[in-house]
């Protein structure tokens, strides 16, 4: 009996860090998105998003 209550408890544990995890990391991933464009260590802003290449300002 003991043994199906600690299974039961961790199972709800891993169950909550694994969505606290995957929450947290789209939250990283999506904060860390900027205008920056980085190319062999060089930074440019981008000017036109929406088109399919970059202008870019350096």
């Amino acid at each position: 009996m003991n043994t199906m209550i600690i299974a039961r408890r961790f199972t709800i544990i891993m169950l909550s860090a694994a969505v606290f995890a995957i929450t947290f990391s789209m939250a990283v991933e999506h904060g860390g998105r900027s205008g920056a464009q980085s190319h062999f260590g060089a930074s440019f802003t981008c000017l036109q998003s929406t088109s399919a290449y970059c202008t870019t300002v350096q």
